[in-house]
């Protein structure tokens, strides 16, 4: 089994938070506090340890504490038949980022997505359902990464064909001139978009009856439905779509078919899922969606993840709440949970999972206010 429970961690710089530690995280884990108090600020540090980038926007200076040059986070993960791991991850203000992995400097952001994955549910995302297929695509492909080892390689290789293919149908010319120069891109375009889907559709196989089945855990929407569509015609080759679209990709200057262009259609009878449901419905559906991936991804990939869900009773009543942190429950990940008050998490069931902490969080300090194993009376 794959390193993943974050043991503890420590955090500098990361907005409010000037000195954070905590050490000892159990397995599920609820930071409560009022808006502003630095709950959410916890889960981006931990985001940025496994990510290297905060989850509220690309801009990093909001990040890092004012009058600071850099945030640093520092966390242990163990696992019960291998050694602690420490990882760190610093991010500066005019020198990028610097990754440690068990005592080495690391470059690769891809090798701290494999070593700590890294789950979030937010207000950002309802962009599964209100948004445009990039982010449905960027999900999707999460959940192939981290179950099929060669995908990286091939996405790799189809980002570079592209950004070749467009290079050349920018630079306009003659349609022979162009069709000779863009026809070796298109014969490797064709060779890794056939792997990148073919991976991406065995994955959505696996994928859908999971969700169905935490779908109808947690909210009755019988007409709902999620399809794969690949980024071209499935009546045709990808082949024959260039050719046909060549004249349109010369007056646009870019590629317009190819996988590059996939989606997930989530849909309920005809319509968009998110313009007909309601937020409670669709918070639960995209619970149902990012639950379903780290399901999959511990059962398949034999990995575990950490699975943050900022502001979890947010636009749930309290029957769905009661749902969904049984549904959390049954799932093999450690949770990092925030609210404003702590109670009702406090007394959902939580019967699998047999540690849960309480961390009160003020003014940009954590303080655990309750360990369940220490006083499994305060929930009787």
């Amino acid at each position: 089994m794959f390193h993943v429970k974050l043991s503890a961690i420590d955090i500098s710089g990361v907005r409010n938070l000037s000195s954070v530690s905590i050490s000892d995280f159990a397995q599920v884990n609820i930071f409560s506090g009022s808006n502003g108090a630095g709950k959410t600020s916890i889960l981006e540090a931990i985001h940025i340890l496994g990510l290297a980038r905060s989850f509220r926007g690309s801009q990093l200076n909001p990040v890092i504490q004012y009058h600071q040059d850099a945030c640093t986070v520092f966390g242990q993960l163990i696992n019960d038949d291998q050694p602690p791991l420490a990882i760190g991850v610093k991010r500066a203000k005019r020198t990028g980022y610097k990754i440690r992995i068990a005592g080495q400097d690391e470059k690769s952001l891809v090798r701290l997505a494999e070593t700590m994955p890294i789950q979030l549910i937010n207000s950002s995302a309802y962009s599964l359902l209100e948004g445009g297929p990039k982010q449905r695509r960027q999900f999707i492909d999460w959940g192939v990464f981290h179950v099929e080892q060669s995908f990286y390689d091939a996405w790799r290789r189809m980002q570079r064909c592209l950004k070749q293919r467009n290079a050349v149908l920018r630079a306009g010319g003659s349609s022979s001139r162009v069709s000779q120069s863009i026809s070796a891109w298109d014969k490797e375009l064709i060779e890794v978009s056939a792997t990148i889907d073919m991976a991406r559709q065995r994955y959505f196989e696996s994928f859908y009856p999971i969700f169905e089945a935490f779908l109808a855990r947690l909210v009755d929407i019988s007409d709902l439905s999620v399809s794969y569509n690949r980024g071209w015609d499935a009546d045709n080759t990808l082949d024959e779509v260039l050719q046909q679209s060549m004249p349109r990709d010369l007056k646009r200057g870019f590629t317009h078919y190819g996988p590059h262009r996939a989606d997930l259609k989530i849909r309920v009878n005809t319509l968009d899922a998110g313009q007909v449901l309601s937020r409670g419905q669709q918070k639960l559906v995209v619970c149902a969606l990012r639950l379903a991936q780290c399901d999959l991804m511990v059962n398949s990939a034999k990995k575990k993840c950490l699975l943050l869900i900022d502001d979890l009773p947010a636009e749930i009543d309290a029957e769905h709440q009661a749902k969904l942190c049984e549904l959390l429950d049954s799932l093999d990940v450690q949770l990092f949970l925030t609210c404003v008050s702590a109670d009702e998490l406090i007394k959902q069931p939580w019967q699998k999972q047999q540690q849960l902490k309480v961390f009160h969080v003020k003014q940009g300090e954590a303080e655990l206010i309750l360990d369940r194993e220490s006083s499994p009376e305060y929930l009787s």
